[in-house]
């Protein structure tokens, strides 16, 4: 074969192999070019398939808590009327300590949708009623509770009706105890409570309510229970 020839053979066969060496890494980026955008599909089903189940589960809590939130409403304006308590301002004493829920336990001791206490506002209610709670288990009977609660409120109530800010120390006293209440209470019977009490949590226990109870007062249809 001439010399010429014969190079211009090798160039081919040179040529060839060189261009079959730059496919490989061409071919290679491609797969993980693929490989990545996979992932980043997978990637985004998950991140939505757990956004989806986010939303249903928030949507899902504001049902549970929606409905809970008028369940007991009968209850509590018969109760209210009972005891001497405005309807709107014991809903507002549930939504304060329990959120509605009428399984709910405090961390000392207190149970149900009015976070009642065995040791003291069941106590005098059964004293006073001469009746027995067969447990503490019972008090997380919603109609049980809500009585026990709007009686003890209702009779905080009685005792400071004298005075202008009478839920205010009525519902210091259901938070804090009767001698707090009574330490906090204005010299003049028109004074204000508030500036008084020097609890943090009791002081936003109070506001907190009494701005409830104000809203409820507005936007909750109570009168036309029966």
């Amino acid at each position: 074969m001439p010399a010429k020839r014969q190079k211009q053979t090798i160039k081919r066969k040179t040529a060839g192999k060189k261009s079959k060496k730059t496919n490989q890494p061409s071919t290679l980026l491609i797969s993980v070019h693929r490989t990545q955008a996979v992932f980043l599909l997978l990637l985004f089903a998950i991140i939505g398939i757990l956004m989806g189940v986010g939303v249903w589960k928030a949507g899902s809590s504001i049902k549970n808590y929606m409905d809970r939130s008028t369940r007991y409403d009968k209850m509590i304006v018969a109760a209210g009327r009972r005891n001497g308590v405005y309807p709107p301002l014991l809903k507002a004493v549930i939504w304060k300590e329990s959120r509605f829920d009428a399984s709910a336990r405090g961390s000392k001791g207190e149970i149900g949708l009015m976070q009642v206490m065995p040791s003291s506002a069941v106590k005098d209610w059964e004293k006073t009623f001469q009746r027995q709670v067969p447990s503490d288990g019972a008090l997380m009977d919603p109609a049980l509770n809500i009585e026990i609660g709007s009686w003890f409120l209702g009779r905080a109530l009685e005792r400071w009706k004298d005075y202008n800010d009478a839920e205010s120390l009525a519902l210091c006293e259901y938070n804090a105890g009767i001698q707090r209440a009574e330490s906090w209470k204005p010299l003049l019977h028109d004074g204000k409570v508030m500036p008084n009490i020097d609890i943090e949590s009791t002081r936003k226990y109070v506001r907190d309510i009494l701005e409830r109870r104000e809203q409820y007062e507005h936007e909750w249809k109570w009168e036309k229970l029966k």
